[in-house]
């Protein structure tokens, strides 16, 4: 990457503050935008199922294209309904005229512990229409895990990901699971991804069922399905962090990863730094936290690749137990 990288604006949703919302961009880099928890001004915070847009242009201006469903809660859970439910904590990704959201948790009443989902949903982004697809997700319920267009295949790694990834089979209209090979992540959650390129899938950091987190990365090669461990070099890298947020590399490449929380020993430190890593496995820090117009540190956001492509998208996210953010932060990283 170049010097030109900057944070260049940043400008309101319309919405209530959110974190661990679920987001994609399409092929015109319009970026869609679901769930996660709100935070209505003097109510208390909700999971909520609303769906919003942001289309790119000087004058963009994000569209809540469907509000909150008012979704009663009884004995055996949430009441089915033709839209994807309440949750955050999900993944997602868009394909053609879709975008497909999978699994996540749905916290339902407070102290309940709510529930781990593992429904596939698609939505369709020229009618605004959900779908429900009749198979769940092969390996059970699942939250806190990544999803991704590689190439014109939709993969997915989760925390059971040790030997295998999920493949999103277009003709089934279910997912599949696909054996890998070679070195790949331990069990982690909270970690994020990317496509660096048309084959290659990247993960980095998150964290272990123990709460331990990590800073390795890996590449998944989606032709031959091996991983192999990345920058192991000694260089510097980011630190141990989970509930970061990632984009791919402007221009190709690699894959951008930007803010999430690492751990003191007793709470969580949220960033706002930005690094780069190539599919060679080379780190760099691109912006430090307190560079110029950086948004405020936190985890939980999103990103997404914003227009042409040369700008990337941050949306809203936590600082851990003082605030959850509404803005929204363009990104420029040129090559």
């Amino acid at each position: 990457p170049s010097a030109e990288r900057a944070w260049l604006e940043k400008f309101p949703t319309s919405s209530p503050p959110r974190s661990g919302a679920t987001a994609a961009a399409d092929a015109s880099g319009t970026t869609w935008l679901f769930g996660g928890y709100a935070e209505p001004e003097n109510k208390p915070r909700a999971v909520v199922n609303d769906l919003l847009r942001l289309d790119p242009g000087a004058n963009s201006e994000w569209q809540q294209l469907q509000e909150p469903l008012g979704i009663t809660i009884g004995d055996t859970g949430r009441v089915r309904t033709n839209r994807a439910g309440p949750r955050l904590a999900s993944a997602s990704a868009v394909i053609g005229d879709e975008m497909l959201v999978f699994g996540g948790w749905d916290p339902q009443e407070a102290g309940t512990g709510g529930v781990i989902l593992d429904d596939v949903w698609a939505l369709d982004l020229k009618k605004q229409t959900w779908s429900r697809c009749e198979e769940p997700m092969p390996s059970g319920p699942t939250s806190r895990h990544v999803a991704c267009n590689v190439g014109g295949t939709v993969v997915v790694h989760t925390f059971r990901c040790t030997d295998s990834v999920l493949v999103w089979d277009p003709a089934r209209r279910a997912l599949r699971e696909q054996p890998t090979s070679g070195t790949p992540p331990s069990a982690r959650g909270l970690h994020v991804a990317a496509a660096a390129d048309e084959r290659t899938l990247i993960v980095f950091g998150g964290a272990a069922k123990d709460g331990n987190m990590c800073n390795d990365a890996f590449a998944l090669d989606t032709t031959s399905w091996e991983w192999r461990r990345l920058g192991d070099g000694g260089a510097e890298r980011p630190s141990p962090r989970a509930g970061a947020c990632a984009a791919p590399l402007p221009g190709g490449g690699g894959m951008i990863v930007c803010c999430g929380a690492e751990s003191d020993g007793g709470g969580l430190v949220p960033r706002a730094d930005v690094w780069a890593l190539t599919v060679d496995g080379e780190w760099t820090k691109l912006l430090d936290d307190d560079a110029p117009g950086a948004p405020g540190p936190r985890n939980a956001a999103t990103l997404t690749p914003f227009g042409d492509g040369a700008e990337l998208l941050l949306q809203g996210g936590w600082r851990p137990f003082v605030s959850t953010y509404r803005d929204s932060h363009v990104l420029c990283v040129e090559r």
